[in-house]
C-alpha cells in the first residue's frame, strides 16, 4: 500500500503551498513537533501524575500514570509495528471511550502513521464509507458495546475493504478470533520478529508536516468527508487556544478533564486526549453520557475542566450538582453547536465555574473563543478569534459585512486543516482565495466579538427576511417549560419558508404556540421572526457529539 503522503511538505495541491509552509515556520506558528511529544514530555516531566482514569458507567474500572500510558503507548506502537503498518499507513479506532483509545492514538502517532478515529455509536453505513475513504490498514474495535456486534458487523463489510488487514479486538473474549484478527492484549505484547535497525536521530520520530489524522465529518447531511491535519496543524490549534483560555490558571493546576465528547469525534481527541496531554492534566473518559452519573464522577475526581455542546451542560443543570456549594469546577466550554444566549450566565452562576462559548469545527478545532479576561459580555456572543485563526464575514458579493450585518463566516491560519481527502470536488466549493467556507453565519461587531448565527444551510428565509434562528432558539431556551429547543424551516407555497419550533418540555405542562409567541413578543421579538408552529417531542434527535440533527428534523416535518 503506498503511503498516503510521501513528501516533506505533505499533499501538494491542497491549500498548502511551500511559501505558506515557509511562512509559518518563520514565524513560529509552526514549530516543528510531532504530537506524539506531548505524551513523552509528560511522561518524563510528571511521570507519576495520573494521565488517564477510566470508567464504565459509574465504576472506575482503571487508571494509569504518565509513564505508565507512555510504555502502553510504546508497546501498541511496536505491535502495529509487527502489523506492518508503516509511516503514512492508515490505522482506524472505534471504541467507547477508554484509556486504551488515547494510548493508540499516541501510538498511531508515534509510527508516523494515520489515525482516523470512528465513533462508537455509528452504523453501518457511515463506518464503510470511513474506513474505504481512509484505506484503514488496522482497525481496531470492540467486540461488542451496548448490544451492537461490532466484530460481526466488521466482518460483513471486510469484503468491500480492500485495505484492511487486520481487525485487532479489544475485550475480546466470547468470539473465536479468526485469520487476520487479533487481541487488542495481544497486540501490547507484540515485537517486530526482527527489530529494525537504529534509526539517525534526525528520523527517529515522525515528520510533523506530514499528514497525521483524517477526521470525518459528522456527515448530518451527505456523505462525511474527511478532514486532513497535519501534527502542525492540530497542535497550532490547541495550544493558540490554551494560552488564549489561560491555561492551568483557568482549567485547572493540573487540570482534571472530563472527557464525554467521544474520542472517535474531534472534541474528545483534540480537547481530551491531546489536549490533557499538553497542559500535564488527567483525562477522566466516561464511556457514555448519563448526567446523574457525570455530576457523580465530576464530585469524585474532582473534575475541573470539560468541553462538549451546549447538550452536556444543559442536562447537568437538572443534577444536584448544580446549585451545590462544592462544585469543582473551573471551566466549561461549550462549541460544535449554537450556544444558548443566557446559558453561561444562568450556568456559571448554578456551578460556580466559567461558561466558555466557543466556536469550533473538525476543519479547525476552536477558531472563535470567549475567556476569563474578556468582559463578562462577550460571554453573550461566541467571543474574540483565537490567536492564529483569521477570521472574515462577508457577504454574497464577497464584500465585507458591516458590524452587526450577518453574513458568511470564513476562516484561514496555521491551525486550518489541509483539505478533504480524496474529494477534489468538495476541496473547490470549500476554499476560495485561501479562505475556508465555514458554511456558517455570523456578525461581527466593534469590540472584535463575533456572534454566529447558525448554518447557512439552516437559514430561514420568510417572504425574502432572513430569521435569526439562533436568537428566537435562545429566547425559548430560557422560557421555564421549555428544556430543549431547534428552530427550523418548513417549505411554504407563498412565503418560501415558514419557521417551525421544535420543543422538548421541561416539566408537566406543555406550552402552546400562543403562550410561546406572546413570550417572544414580549421580548422584542419581532412578528416577522416568531415561529408560526409547533411541534412537541420527548427528544430532539442528536449525533453523537450533541449537535441537534436539524436536517432529519427536516425530513421529519416534511412527511
Amino acid at each position: 500500500m503506498n503511503p498516503i503522503h510521501a513528501e516533506p511538505v505533505p499533499l501538494r495541491g491542497t491549500r498548502l503551498t511551500d511559501e505558506l509552509v515557509d511562512e509559518y515556520l518563520a514565524t513560529g506558528q509552526w514549530t516543528r513537533r510531532p504530537l506524539r511529544t506531548l505524551l513523552s514530555d509528560a511522561a518524563a516531566e510528571v511521570p507519576d501524575r495520573p494521565a488517564a482514569v477510566g470508567y464504565l458507567g459509574s465504576d472506575r474500572v482503571d487508571s494509569l500514570s504518565y509513564a505508565e500510558l507512555d510504555e502502553l503507548a510504546h508497546r501498541y506502537a511496536d505491535g502495529l509495528a509487527a502489523l506492518g503498518v508503516a509511516a503514512g499507513d492508515g490505522v482506524a479506532v472505534m471504541l467507547p471511550n477508554q484509556i486504551e483509545f488515547a494510548a493508540l492514538i499516541f501510538a498511531i502517532n508515534e509510527l508516523g502513521a494515520v489515525y482516523t478515529g470512528i465513533p462508537i455509536a455509528y452504523g453501518e453505513r457511515e463506518i464503510e464509507v470511513i474506513l474505504g475513504r481512509c484505506e484503514a490498514r488496522v482497525l481496531v474495535v470492540p467486540e461488542s458495546y451496548r448490544n451492537v456486534e461490532h466484530l460481526e458487523l466488521i466482518r460483513s463489510l471486510r469484503g468491500r475493504l480492500p485495505a484492511l488487514r487486520t481487525v485487532v479486538v479489544a475485550d475480546a473474549a466470547r468470539i473465536p478470533l479468526r485469520a487476520g484478527e487479533m487481541a487488542l492484549a495481544e497486540l501490547a505484547s507484540s515485537a517486530p520478529d526482527e527489530p529494525p535497525d537504529p534509526m539517525p536521530s534526525s528520523m527517529s520520530q515522525p515528520d510533523p508536516l506530514a499528514l497525521c489524522h483524517i477526521g470525518f465529518t459528522s456527515g448530518t447531511t451527505g456523505e462525511p468527508k474527511g478532514v486532513m491535519n497535519t501534527h502542525q496543524t492540530l497542535y497550532a490549534v490547541l495550544s493558540n487556544w490554551a494560552r488564549h483560555a489561560g491555561g492551568e490558571q483557568a482549567l485547572g493546576d493540573p487540570m482534571v478533564n472530563l472527557v464525554a465528547s467521544p474520542v472517535g469525534h474531534h472534541t474528545g481527541f483534540l480537547w481530551g486526549v491531546l489536549l490533557t496531554a499538553h497542559l500535564r492534566g488527567t483525562a477522566v473518559y466516561l464511556d457514555r453520557w448519563s448526567p446523574g452519573t457525570a455530576a457523580e464522577i465530576i464530585n469524585a475526581e474532582r473534575i475541573t475542566a470539560m468541553f462538549g455542546a451546549p447538550t452536556f451542560l444543559q442536562d447537568l443543570l437538572t443534577t444536584d450538582l448544580a446549585g451545590g456549594s462544592d462544585c469543582p469546577l473551573r471551566m466549561v466550554v461549550l462549541a460544535g453547536a449554537p450556544v444558548p444566549r443566557d446559558l453561561p450566565d444562568t450556568a456559571g452562576e448554578r456551578f460556580g465555574c466559567y461558561v466558555c462559548p466557543a466556536w469550533g469545527m473538525t476543519e479547525y478545532g476552536i477558531g472563535i473563543s470567549c475567556a476569563p479576561s474578556l468582559p463578562a459580555a462577550a460571554q453573550r456572543t461566541d467571543g474574540v478569534p483565537v490567536p492564529g485563526c483569521a477570521v472574515r464575514v462577508v457577504r454574497e458579493d464577497g464584500a465585507a459585512t458591516g458590524y452587526g450585518e450577518v453574513g458568511a463566516l470564513q476562516i484561514g491560519g496555521a491551525g486550518l486543516f489541509l483539505g478533504y481527502y480524496q474529494r477534489p470536488d468538495a476541496n473547490a466549493e470549500a476554499f476560495h482565495d485561501g479562505w475556508f467556507r465555514t458554511g456558517d453565519t455570523a456578525m461581527l461587531f466593534e469590540d472584535g466579538t463575533v456572534s454566529l448565527q447558525g448554518r447557512s444551510k439552516d437559514l430561514i428565509i420568510r417572504g425574502g427576511e432572513n430569521i435569526p434562528v439562533v436568537e428566537v432558539e435562545s429566547l425559548l431556551f430560557a422560557h421555564p417549560d421549555i428544556a430543549n429547543v431547534a428552530v427550523v424551516g418548513i417549505p411554504d407555497t407563498r412565503l418560501g419558508e415558514r419557521a417551525c419550533a421544535v420543543v422538548v418540555p421541561s416539566g408537566a405542562h406543555r406550552p402552546t404556540l400562543p403562550e410561546l409567541t406572546e413570550y417572544l413578543r414580549e421580548r422584542g421579538m419581532s412578528t416577522h421572526f416568531l415561529p408560526e408552529r409547533l411541534e412537541l417531542v420527548d427528544a430532539l434527535p442528536m449525533t453523537s457529539s450533541g449537535k441537534i440533527k436539524k436536517a432529519e428534523l427536516r425530513n421529519w416535518l416534511a412527511d
